[in-house]
């Protein structure tokens, strides 16, 4: 476009350019924008004329650019327009809410502040460039203010603002749209290659300068001739090439001294005087570790757990052989790269670290043992010995996993004798709960607690026949803390409980009232947890309490008397949300809704474990307010006499049954509205042809006397036809 000046075959070759590119990532779509800008403006400063040809050759780009995302995208092919959209929108979706390390502290991917983007690009752009490229971006901006647009109607200025729009706009989006972004600016690592181009206009302007600087001006009548302007040297352009090799010599200590791991450089601009650099090193090179452990461990296979993706295609095929990676359960050594901020209270004084590297005072890249049974016995010896003195204490919950917490409570650690690989696979839970919110992490306080969920990989490791991990508590007062297993990925937890550090005295006097007054008398079912019933609350309590039964799931479903009761259906929950250890036993507890019909109890994991249903009779008010509309709906005939009599009036249908037996109301009775006009129906409903209002008799009736009554409200619309029964 820049080079044809303007013709229609260049807008062509432009929009097929922008088309392949939008299809190739979504952000293209700004290019697109800012061409149409540019051309907007175009047609405001030129002739009338010209105008028809500026409308020309915009409708080609946009017809080219257009046709080529349609033709490259199949997705787009049925719907283009909505599903479009829906692609540019998942784009900036936040589908996962990783923790990161920003200017010293931990901040969420999904609450990134506006400043990171802008802050990454400045701390790892060599300075050269960033200085250049600033001063290019001002003069291209500085062209902008001359008037009518004089500066920026030539095909040279033209690309410049394009290139600033590149460059600028995809950052200003993620700022506008709280996009997620992961390890520093890489998703936005395409804006690099416009930025460097406007460095070289920097470098231009620069030129253009020293030759205003060093050409002499018009003398007026009696001056003398002036002297030489002063100069970078002197040929026009020989200062300014030894200042860009200067600054590519400077830019190459560093990368050298780095190497092989030059992906972690930063400039001086980032903050190296604290202990821990405050940015996350990401991706670096894990040759080095990789070396370490072969020269180790000659002429052994290594089995190998890497925390990040790591390849061995630069070592020897030889060297290759001998390496596998594997699950962390099964694996001899971990290799970690980046650090994350917390790799000293990870790792010391409980994995042992046999190798590091590090990167502006910070670790890089390192390896520890996750089985001591493949170190040295003078580094294993150490932790060996914190394993035993583990071993003397009393375990503050028994599980799985005991959880110990040493006596300044201040760490926790996580023990299984005898240890087998699959129990190290789990999620191991931890939320620390502060007896001050405040106490916590700006990210941590929406949730009241501070979670510090870890994988085994990451703190532990296997001494002889057991498991090992140290977790270190944070210094702030603990209220309580939350310890437990879980599935990776999952919400689903093997087990969970709570821990008071230390315990209220009044709440456990509490609880321990509370259980005695239950257990005096029989509960109302006998088993794994015998249940306890009465009108407004159901209990569930086990003498002496075990972890494995206390983490299935409590099941409690409620039938009420009339649907049209604002009551829950289901209050099923977990121990950790209702529940608490009383001495040896485990107490939980919910409160039901009034009035009921029926209540049914159990417990469930995969599958139903135990499950029992009681029945009450009806209040005399309730039983009253049906006897009433039973007695009113049956002095006429009904509209269908079958296995339940149906009443139809101008609001309601009605099932009724005398006598009637509780198997009479198990099947589901069918209700089936038609319309008049199918207009009328629910969106939903509109292809079926008619509104489902199905339901079960729990919901929408009762026994009482030896009869049944169950009432459905009918919809406001006119109605054609309807249609009843039951089925199972």
């Amino acid at each position: 476009w820049a080079g044809r000046r303007g013709s229609v075959a260049a807008f062509l070759l432009c929009g097929l350019g922008v088309g392949a590119l939008t299809n190739l990532r979504p952000m293209g779509v700004l290019l697109f924008g800012a061409v149409l800008a540019l051309r907007a403006g175009d047609a405001v400063y030129a002739e009338r004329g010209a105008r028809r040809a500026i409308l020309r050759t915009s409708g080609a780009f946009v017809l080219a650019s257009a046709l080529t995302s349609y033709a490259l995208l199949p997705y787009l092919w049925t719907e283009p327009i909505r599903r479009f959209v829906e692609t540019v929108v998942h784009g900036v979706e936040r589908p996962d809410d990783f923790t990161l390390l920003f200017r010293g502290r931990p901040i969420q991917s999904s609450a990134l502040p506006l400043a990171y983007a802008p802050v990454w690009f400045a701390i790892s752009t060599p300075p050269l460039a960033l200085g250049l490229g600033c001063l290019g971006s001002a003069a291209v901006v500085r062209r902008l203010w001359r008037p009518r647009g004089a500066g920026i109607r030539g095909a040279r200025s033209r690309f410049q603002l394009l290139l600033l729009a590149c460059f600028s706009l995809p950052v200003l989006a993620v700022m506008w749209l709280q996009a997620e972004l992961h390890n520093g600016w890489r998703h936005l690592y395409f804006i690099y290659a416009p930025f460097c181009l406007l460095a070289a206009d920097g470098l231009y302007a620069l030129a253009a300068a020293r030759r205003r600087l060093g050409r002499p001006r018009a003398r007026g009548p009696g001056e003398r001739k002036p002297g030489r302007t002063l100069a970078l040297s002197g040929r026009p352009r020989g200062g300014l090439a030894l200042l860009a090799l200067l600054g590519v010599a400077v830019l190459l200590g560093p990368l050298a001294a780095l190497h092989p791991n030059q992906s972690v450089y930063l400039n001086f601009l980032a903050d190296r005087a604290a202990p821990v650099l405050p940015f996350s090193l990401s991706y670096a090179s894990a040759r080095d570790g990789l070396r370490f452990l072969l020269a180790r461990y000659p002429d052994q296979p290594l089995r190998l757990y890497a925390h990040w993706f790591t390849s061995t295609w630069t070592l020897p095929a030889d060297l290759r052989q001998r390496i596998a990676f594997d699950d962390f359960a099964q694996a001899d050594f971990a290799l970690y790269l980046s650090n994350v901020g917390w790799r000293a209270e990870v790792l010391e004084p409980y994995a042992p670290v046999l190798y590091e590297s590090e990167a502006y005072g910070s670790p890089m890249v390192w390896v520890t043992a996750l089985n001591l049974a493949r170190v040295p016995d003078a580094v294993a010896a150490p932790y060996r010995a914190a394993y035993r003195d583990l071993q003397t204490r009393v375990p503050i919950v028994r599980a799985p996993f005991n959880v110990y917490l040493d006596r300044d409570a201040r760490v926790a650690s996580w023990v299984k004798q005898p240890c087998q690989a699959e129990d190290t696979r789990a999620k191991f839970i931890l939320h620390v709960t502060p007896a001050d919110q405040q106490a916590l992490p700006p990210h941590s306080r929406r949730y009241r607690f501070e979670n510090r969920d870890f994988l085994f990989f990451e703190r532990g490791v296997r001494v002889d026949d057991a498991c090992l991990a140290v977790v270190p508590l944070p210094a702030y007062p603990i209220r309580h803390l939350t310890v437990g297993q879980g599935r990776v990925g999952t919400p689903w937890d093997y087990w969970r409980t709570d821990y008071l550090l230390p315990p209220p005295p009044d709440r456990v006097n509490d609880y321990r009232a509370a259980y005695r007054a239950l257990t005096a008398q029989p509960p109302t079912r006998r088993d794994v947890f015998d249940a306890y019933l009465t009108r407004s609350r159901v209990t569930f309590v086990q003498t002496p309490c075990r972890a494995e039964t206390a983490q299935a799931w409590f099941l409690v479903r409620i039938e009420p008397f009339d649907a049209r009761q604002p009551v829950a259906r289901r209050l099923d929950f977990d121990f950790f949300a209702r529940g608490v250890r009383v001495d040896d036993a485990c107490l939980a507890s919910v409160r039901l809704p009034a009035p009921l019909r029926r209540v049914t109890v159990g417990q469930a994991a995969e599958d139903t474990l135990w499950q029992a249903a009681f029945t009450w009779p009806l209040p005399p008010a309730v039983a009253q307010t049906y006897r009433a509309a039973y007695a009113r709906l049956t002095t006429g005939a009904p509209a269908l006499r079958a296995a339940f009599d149906v009443y139809v009036t101008a609001d309601e249908v009605a099932y009724a049954k005398a006598p009637c037996a509780e198997a009479d109301t198990a099947p589901k009775f069918i209700l089936h509205v038609v319309p008049v006009r199918r207009r009328d129906l629910p969106p939903d409903r509109r292809r079926a042809g008619f509104d489902n209002r199905d339901f079960e008799f729990a919901w929408q009736g009762a026994h009482f006397e030896g009869r049944c009554l169950a009432r459905a409200a009918l919809p406001a619309y006119p109605i054609a036809r309807l249609r009843v029964g039951q089925f199972r």
